[in-house]
C-alpha cells in the first residue's frame, strides 16, 4: 500500500484546504502524520510550520522553518517564512536578519519588501516602512494589501497626499481579509471618511470570532468624529481585559476604554488604564501616542512632573521615528521653521510685475496663527455662519507653494516674476483642491483655516490681495504647552515641538515673519486673542462680524451644535470645539512657569506686542 492509499494520512490537497479555512490544528496533526512517513517532504514540513502559526506557537513554527533554510539556503521563501515567524514571536532583529537574507536572494519580490516595510513599522522607523512599502506597491500596484499597508506607512510620515492616492480606489476592492479592513476603515476615518469607516468596522465585527479590535477600533472613530453616545455603546461591547487572551488586543480595549474616560472627564480611570499599559511591554510603534495621552491626563490630574516626563519620552520616540525623514532638521544649529526665514524684500515687491486679482467678494478668508492658538475654534464659528463655509484645514497654499519652487522660482521674492498668466493658473489649481473637498454654495465665501498660512502671506498676498485675515493669538506661553502635549504627525512639526526650547525658537521665528510681511504688504487684518473672545464672546464676535461684514454675526455663536453635527474636524481641537466657548484653556502654562523660565526672553516681544502678562 502507497503512502496516498492510506486513509489515516491526509492528502497535500487536505493540507492546503486545513490552512485555507485557516484551521491551524487539522493542519498540525495532518502534517505530522504526512512526514512520519516522509520525513523529507519540504512542502509538508512548511505546512507544518504554518499550523504552528496559526495556533499561535511562532517560535515552534519558526524552528521548522530555520531547518527548511538550512537545507535549502538558496531558497528565499524559507528565509522570508523564518522572518514572518521570528517577527509574531516579536524576536524582531532576528526576524530583520532573516527576510535581508530572503532579500538578497530575490531583490525585486513585492512580498520580501513588503514584510521588512512590517517590520520597520514594528520597530516604529516610519522613513524606512515607507520605502519598502512603497517599493512592495511599485513591484505590485493592484495588490490591496500592499496599497492600504503603504498607506499606513506614509500616514505615520506625514504623507497625507500619498495615503489619499493609495486609498481613492478601495470601493473598488474585494476578498480584503479582515485585519487589513480593519487598517483601511482606520485611514478613511483619518480624513474623515467615519461612515465608511464606521460600516467596514461594524462588520468586521459582526464577522471576526474575537472581535475585540474590531470595537477597539470603532471606539476610536467614533470618539475622534464626536459620536459620543456610539462610542460608548461600542465600548460596551468590549469584554473585560483580563478575558482577552490576545496580548495586542487586550492593549488596544485597555486604551480605547481610556480614552473614553478622558472624554468622560473620568480622568482618574484614564490614568490607571494608561500607567498600567505603559509598565507592561509596549509595541514601539505604540509608545509615542500612549505616552502623549498619559502626559496630557498626567497634567488634568496636576501630576506636572509625571506629564513633562512622559511627554520627554514620547517627543524622543516620535523624533527617533522621523529623523530619516527631516535630517537638515536635526542638524546642529539648524533654524526650528527653516521658510520663516525667507523674506520679500522691499525692492523686488517694487519691481513685481502688476497683475489683476479677484475681488474680496470673490476671494477665501484665511484664518492664521500659530498652531494651537485657537484657529479651530474661529473656523468653526465662521463656518455656523451661512454667508461662509469652511473646509477643514487643508494644506492648498502649501502645495501652490513647494510647487513654484519645483518651478524654480524664488521664495518668496520670486512672487513678483508672476504674471496674469501664471497667478491665474495657481489660482485655478488651488479651486480645484478646495472644490474637491467643499462647493461653497452662491454668495459663501470660502474659510480657509490653515495655522502655519501664516509663513504663506507672501501667496496670500499675491493671489488673493483682497483676502480678508484673521489671525489667532492666545498666549504664547499656553500655545507652547499646548503644542508639547500633542503628537503632530507631519515629521517637520514633530521636530519643532520635540522641546519647548525649539517650539519657542520656532513660535519667534515665525513671528517675527508674519509681522515683518505684515508691515511690507499692508493686508487686511484682524488679530483675535483667545482671551479677548473667552471674556467676552459677544463684543468679539461683533468685532468679526464687522471686519467680514457679516449680517447677524451673532449667528457666530452657534457653532457649538454646528461643529457636532459635522462629525470630523481634523485637528487635535476636535473635543474642545464641541464644548463651546469656556476658560478652561487660560493659563495653562502657569503651572510650569519654572519650566518656561528658560524660553521667556524668546517670548518677550511678542508678549509685550499682545499685551499678555510674563
Amino acid at each position: 500500500m502507497t503512502l496516498l492509499d492510506d486513509p489515516a494520512i491526509p492528502t497535500v490537497a487536505a493540507l492546503l484546504q486545513a490552512l485555507e479555512a485557516g484551521d491551524g490544528a487539522t493542519l498540525e496533526r495532518g502534517a505530522r502524520r504526512y512526514l512520519a512517513r516522509r520525513p523529507d517532504d519540504l512542502q509538508v514540513t512548511s505546512l507544518l510550520a504554518a499550523g504552528l502559526q496559526l495556533q499561535g506557537r511562532a517560535l515552534q513554527a519558526a524552528e521548522v522553518h530555520r531547518a527548511l533554510a538550512g537545507r535549502q539556503p538558496q531558497e528565499p521563501a524559507h528565509w522570508n517564512n523564518l522572518g514572518t515567524a521570528l517577527r509574531e514571536a516579536r524576536q524582531l532583529a532576528a526576524a530583520r536578519e532573516a527576510y535581508l537574507r530572503a532579500r538578497a536572494l530575490a531583490p525585486a519580490d513585492a512580498l520580501l519588501h513588503h514584510n521588512l516595510g512590517l517590520l520597520a513599522m514594528d520597530l516604529g522607523d516610519y522613513a524606512a516602512a515607507r520605502e519598502h512599502l512603497l517599493d512592495a506597491h511599485a513591484a505590485d500596484p493592484q495588490a490591496p494589501v500592499l496599497r492600504v499597508h503603504a498607506a499606513l506607512a506614509c500616514h505615520e510620515c506625514g504623507d497625507f497626499q500619498r495615503v489619499e492616492q493609495l486609498v481613492a480606489p478601495w470601493q473598488a476592492w474585494t476578498r480584503l481579509d479582515d485585519e487589513t479592513l480593519m487598517d483601511l476603515a482606520w485611514l478613511l476615518a483619518q480624513s474623515g471618511g467615519t461612515d465608511a469607516a464606521v460600516e467596514l468596522l461594524r462588520g468586521c465585527a459582526a464577522r471576526l470570532p474575537q472581535p475585540e479590535r474590531a470595537w477597539s477600533r470603532l471606539v476610536l472613530v467614533l470618539e475622534r468624529a464626536n459620536r459620543l453616545d456610539e462610542a460608548r455603546a461600542a465600548v460596551a461591547q468590549l469584554p473585560p481585559a483580563e478575558a482577552i487572551v490576545e496580548a495586542d488586543a487586550r492593549h488596544d480595549a485597555i486604551n480605547a476604554r481610556a480614552v473614553m474616560a478622558m472624554r468622560d472627564g473620568r480622568w482618574q480611570q484614564a490614568y490607571d488604564d494608561l500607567k498600567g499599559l505603559l509598565a507592561g511591554s509596549v509595541d514601539p510603534a505604540k509608545q509615542s501616542n500612549l505616552d502623549f495621552a498619559f502626559a496630557r491626563v498626567c497634567d488634568r490630574l496636576g501630576h506636572r512632573d509625571e506629564a513633562m516626563a512622559a511627554c520627554a519620552r514620547a517627543h524622543a520616540a516620535q523624533v527617533g521615528s522621523v529623523a530619516a525623514l527631516v535630517p537638515e532638521l536635526l542638524a546642529p544649529g539648524a533654524p526650528a521653521l527653516p521658510v520663516a526665514g525667507a523674506r520679500w524684500t522691499p525692492a523686488r515687491l517694487a519691481a513685481a510685475r502688476p497683475v489683476a486679482a479677484p475681488a474680496a467678494d470673490q476671494s477665501p478668508v484665511f484664518v492664521v496663527g500659530f498652531p494651537r492658538s485657537g484657529t479651530t475654534l474661529l473656523e468653526q464659528m465662521l463656518d455656523a455662519h451661512p454667508a461662509l463655509c469652511a473646509m477643514d484645514e487643508r494644506p492648498f497654499l502649501q502645495g501652490l507653494a513647494e510647487r513654484l519652487e519645483r518651478d524654480g522660482h524664488a521664495w518668496p521674492d520670486g512672487l513678483g516674476e508672476l504674471d496674469d498668466a501664471a497667478c491665474d493658473a495657481l489660482r485655478q489649481a488651488y479651486w480645484r483642491g478646495v472644490h474637491g473637498v467643499v462647493r461653497p454654495a452662491p454668495g459663501q465665501r470660502l474659510v480657509d483655516k490653515n495655522p502655519l498660512n501664516l509663513l504663506r502671506l507672501p501667496l496670500i498676498h499675491r493671489l488673493f490681495p483682497a483676502s480678508p485675515v484673521v489671525l489667532a493669538l492666545r498666549h504664547p506661553c499656553d500655545v507652547l504647552l499646548s503644542c508639547y502635549l500633542q503628537a503632530f504627525r507631519s515629521p517637520a512639526f514633530a521636530v519643532l515641538c520635540s522641546s519647548l526650547e525649539q517650539l519657542a525658537r520656532g513660535y519667534a521665528e515665525a513671528m517675527e515673519h508674519w509681522l515683518y510681511h505684515e508691515a511690507l504688504l499692508q493686508p487686511r487684518v484682524l488679530a483675535v486673542r483667545y482671551e479677548d473672545l473667552v471674556d467676552d464672546p459677544v463684543g468679539q464676535v461683533a468685532r468679526l462680524g464687522a471686519f467680514l461684514e457679516l449680517e447677524a454675526p451673532e449667528r457666530l455663536l452657534d457653532f457649538q451644535g454646528h461643529a457636532r453635527a459635522k462629525g470630523f474636524i481634523s485637528t487635535p481641537s476636535y473635543a474642545q470645539v464641541v464644548e463651546g466657548i469656556n476658560r478652561k484653556g487660560l493659563d495653562r502654562w502657569r503651572p510650569y512657569q519654572g519650566r518656561f523660565a528658560p524660553v521667556l526672553p524668546l517670548l518677550q516681544p511678542y508678549l509685550a506686542r499682545w499685551h499678555y502678562p510674563a
